[in-house]
């Protein structure tokens, strides 16, 4: 998906609740497609409503941030979705993290501060953020995940998650991404990003 797309996507989807129900019914029609299949530049909209007969059951707006999505596009709209909804926890001082493992959840010291400051003013944070938050949610909230993801990793790893997906890793990522930012600070690191760039967008 365009980043522009996704800025769009995210405009239209208010409140968590909203984010919620996109995000439902969005893993409703990728449960659906996983059986079925699908025509990939069909309109996601247009599948709901004609093959779900889902159209009755939504709201409208919900169903226009949808429609601004193919089918093709249904797992970097999830990737989205579920990385709005742990903002908006944020936002609501819930944790959105419960079963990541505390090894992932040390605190960020001053010097992690700046260096990540100084990263994402440099670069465009929105695909990163999006793949480390979904590296979160797939990866380290399983119980094991200490046992296979060291804490004292980072950078190599998630560039490596990146690759097995044949993405390509920007650029800017690989250049200036700070070495000293380990797994063990990934939940915070993540969550005091996202707070930058909310920051940085009001």
């Amino acid at each position: 998906l365009q980043t522009l797309t996704l800025f769009v996507v995210a405009g239209e989807l208010h409140s968590y609740s909203e984010v919620c129900e996109a995000l439902s019914t969005l893993e409703v029609a990728l449960g659906f497609l996983a059986m079925t299949g699908g025509e990939p530049h069909m309109q996601l909209s247009c599948y709901l409503e004609e093959v779900l007969q889902m159209g009755n059951q939504m709201a409208q707006h919900i169903l226009k941030a949808l429609s601004m999505c193919c089918l093709k596009h249904c797992v970097a709209l999830w990737q989205l979705l579920t990385s709005l909804k742990s903002e908006s926890m944020l936002r609501l001082k819930r944790d959105p993290f419960l079963e990541v493992s505390e090894k992932y959840k040390q605190a960020l010291g001053e010097d992690e501060h700046r260096l990540l400051t100084g990263f994402f003013s440099k670069s465009s944070a929105d695909t990163f953020l999006l793949e480390m938050h979904e590296f979160l949610v797939l990866v380290l909230n399983k119980p094991n995940a200490p046992e296979t993801y060291r804490p004292d990793w980072l950078k190599d790893t998630l560039v490596s998650y990146m690759e097995r997906k044949d993405m390509d890793i920007p650029p800017d990522v690989e250049e200036l991404f700070p070495e000293e930012i380990c797994l063990s600070h990934y939940v915070e690191a993540w969550k005091f990003i996202v707070l930058f760039k909310q920051e940085r967008t009001q």
